[in-house]
């Protein structure tokens, strides 16, 4: 049996296209998944406090749970399957992101309706401005979201801005892809 877990520990959350989020679109894939774990109860509620996120036009949507479980913590292996079903579902790019609140993990994916999903884990800093990277925010407009801070002297360390340049590189390599140019090695 499970133990308890504070679920305000764990974060999910969805950031969709303000021009294509219905709550209804977006809460049948959510569920599903849910269901097919056999998480704990959960809905799917809008943050109205995401203001300079909905001001680049995103909508956010957080995962809450019901009980005392954690259905975010159960989440956090599915988070790049649920959002590229999400992404399909509303023929439009979504981002989802798991947070550990209280540790320092988080997990992050984004997918296109027609795309692979592209994902990033590790610590929790970095994923917050991977995931600030990717929505063009301020990493600020995340952490006030989850109410954890984002360290004012970061400076990455030699195995992050290697990680950088190869996602740099891959998303050069990607984008030259899209556009039907032979990607040479």
């Amino acid at each position: 049996m499970d133990s308890p877990v504070d679920s305000r520990d764990y974060r999910v959350l969805f950031f969709c296209p303000a021009s294509h989020a219905r709550g209804e679109r977006i809460e049948t894939p959510v569920r599903r998944l849910l269901s097919r774990i056999q998480a704990p109860p959960a809905e799917l509620v809008p943050l109205e406090e995401a203001g300079a996120l909905s001001e680049a036009g995103w909508k956010v949507f957080m995962v809450r749970s019901l009980g005392e479980r954690s259905a975010a913590q159960a989440l956090a292996a599915y988070v790049s399957e649920v959002t590229c079903s999400l992404a399909a579902e509303l023929e439009a790019g979504v981002l989802g992101l798991y947070i550990d609140v209280s540790g320092d993990s988080a997990r992050i994916c984004r997918c296109g309706p027609e795309d692979g999903p592209e994902t990033f884990a590790g610590r929790r800093h970095v994923a917050l401005g991977r995931t600030a990277e990717w929505l063009e925010v301020s990493p600020g407009a995340l952490s006030a979201l989850f109410q954890v801070d984002m360290p004012d002297d970061y400076e990455p360390d030699a195995e992050d801005r290697y990680v950088e340049q190869k996602l740099r590189e891959a998303r050069e390599f990607m984008e030259q892809y899209r556009r039907g140019n032979k990607i040479s090695t």
